[in-house]
């Protein structure tokens, strides 16, 4: 009996102490946390979209202190045109530069000069496996604007349901976590960046896995193209985690890339991690677009498909076109071909404007002007600067019930033509997703 209680005793004893350290160590990674956790603020006048006009605010961490270099989500610097600025603690928000961001992954990083005199140390980052269910790890941002602030929680698990792939954890995250680390309580190490919950839920929440992010800054620091691939390739939805990822259709030339409908897709050659999601496949295939084998399960049988593929196109490059209050960029639809509609869309239209009072809306495709066939954005400049007052719009737009669609005809008047983008306005244009009830948070 007395050696059982102090068996008792001294198994009390150690997690007393174990606890005790694990405090300890907590402590001291969110103190170190405030020496690479910055503020950032974003301005959007011209809302692609997915986005809306007006001001955010998130968090993001330094990757490169040399380089300036600061990791946050792509939704919190907005793949809208937009003016960025960061603010590390204790100092005024400089203006900062978009450098990448990703069209595939919440995930942007942006260049900012370090203030003189200010202490920054770069995030310790975990760029191996991602941590498992039940891994203790802290939130660090600005939630509901209260600056730098952490919580904790645990890793609950991973998902591949909300269009990416992402960690799952309850550590609690709110409106000004969005693009700030999420920190391993163990090492120190950052293990995700912060993004997104499910509304009405309690610490149901989500972030972007680091290695994932650790693939574009490894192919970025060697000056190389990061981007995923430009696949014209759609999926089966994996809705009931089979992690599986089916091919549902092949939108490209099979001389490109030889994947047919029910193909599965299992891996690629010469990497080693399997492939169950498009997030792990893109993961892979990042900076080996020129050449590559799959390795694909086709009838049962297990063979190899050689391909190659484009870059997707850089969010920071798309640009677009408004007239009239009306904005108009390339539709975001990989698989445009299955609905047959234009090649560009109406992103935003401005409150007030002409085309608010002849009814627009956002999702209207524009197929064409004058009564002639609208393709690019170059064409549509042109022949909106030789209009005249104003011009007729032939639109389609999605109506549902027993037809799909309803063409609209509307005439605006044009006003004010600008070319938006990069090389035309501060900021940067990208391509924007949504994922059902999934909320990003600034």
């Amino acid at each position: 009996m007395k050696q059982t209680l102090r068996r008792t005793l001294a198994a009390c004893t150690l997690a007393a102490a174990f606890g005790a350290n694990a405090a300890d160590n907590s402590e001291a990674i969110f103190n170190q946390a405030l020496s690479y956790t910055v503020q950032i603020r974003t301005a959007v006048a011209t809302p692609l979209e997915g986005d809306l006009k007006g001001t955010q605010r998130g968090a993001g961490f330094v990757v490169d202190a040399e380089k300036g270099w600061v990791m946050t989500n792509a939704h919190v610097v907005s793949r809208s045109p937009s003016r960025v600025e960061v603010a590390f603690r204790g100092q005024s928000y400089s203006e900062a530069e978009k450098i990448y961001v990703d069209p595939h992954l919440d995930l942007a990083i942006v260049r900012v000069a370090i203030p003189d005199g200010q202490r920054v140390n770069a995030a310790t980052l975990e760029c191996g496996d991602l941590p498992r269910v039940g891994h203790p790890v802290g939130a660090f941002g600005h939630p509901w604007n209260m600056r730098f602030t952490g919580t904790r929680g645990i890793v609950s698990g991973m998902t591949s349901r909300m269009y990416t792939e992402l960690l799952q954890t309850d550590a609690p995250i709110n409106q000004g976590n969005s693009g700030g680390p999420l920190i391993s309580l163990d090492t120190g190490r950052i293990v995700g960046i912060n993004t997104a919950q499910i509304q009405g839920s309690q610490n149901t929440n989500f972030a972007v896995g680091m290695k994932y992010a650790c693939r574009v800054m490894e192919l970025l620091r060697a000056g190389r193209d990061p981007s995923p691939p430009a696949l014209p390739v759609v999926y089966f939805n994996d809705q009931d985690d089979e992690r599986v990822l089916k091919v549902a259709r092949n939108y490209g030339e099979p001389a490109a890339i030889d994947l047919r409908a029910g193909d599965i897709i299992r891996g690629v050659v010469g990497v080693t991690e399997s492939v169950q999601n498009e997030t792990q496949l893109y993961h892979a295939l990042r900076g080996r677009l020129d050449s590559f084998s799959l390795k694909v399960e086709r009838a049962g049988k297990e063979i190899t498909v050689p391909g190659s593929a484009p870059a997707h196109a850089l969010s920071l490059d798309v640009q677009g076109v408004v007239a009239g209050g009306v904005f108009f960029a390339p539709t975001p639809m990989r698989d445009v071909a299955e609905v047959r509609v234009g090649t560009l869309m109406v992103h935003y239209v401005e409150r007030g404007s002409d085309g608010d009072a002849k009814e627009l809306r956002r999702g209207d495709f524009l197929e064409a002007l004058d009564g002639e066939a609208v393709s690019n954005l170059e064409q549509l400049q042109e022949r909106l600067a030789a209009a005249g007052g104003s011009v007729t719009l032939t639109l389609k737009r999605y109506s549902g019930g027993d037809r799909v669609f309803t063409y609209i005809e509307r005439r605006l008047r044009i006003e004010d033509v600008q070319r938006v983008g990069r090389h035309f306005a501060p900021g940067a244009i990208g391509i924007a997703r949504g994922a059902g009830n999934l909320k990003t948070l600034n």
